[in-house]
């Protein structure tokens, strides 16, 4: 039973989960919600920090979170978007990482 959560807080749901809050938040302008997937990106951030190929920079992904909800919180309307680029990337690099080894 233990493996099965694990795998959610450090795996795809958690990332997933985190993409799609901190889009619906940005969307519907709710602070709280992007400062909520901020705390469920925390980790499976610090997870992926400790890898050599993403040299500790995941560890940032939750703070681009905060400052998006302080962006939402400030009406800022570009800048939200913006701080969500570094966690959309992770997401795609780490999809195509793991579609792409071998074996």
């Amino acid at each position: 039973m233990s493996d099965i959560w694990v795998l959610i807080i450090f795996g795809w749901p958690a990332i997933l989960l985190s993409l799609v809050t901190s889009v619906i938040g940005v969307l519907k302008k709710w602070p709280w919600i992007v400062m909520t997937a901020g705390v469920v990106a925390m980790p499976f951030s610090l997870y992926f920090s400790g890898y050599a190929i993403f040299y500790y920079t995941p560890f940032l992904l939750p703070f681009f979170l905060f400052g998006a909800a302080w962006a939402v919180r400030a009406k800022r309307k570009i800048l939200p978007w913006i701080l969500l680029v570094p966690l959309t990337g992770f997401a795609i690099i780490l999809a195509i990482l793991v579609h792409t080894q071998n074996g």
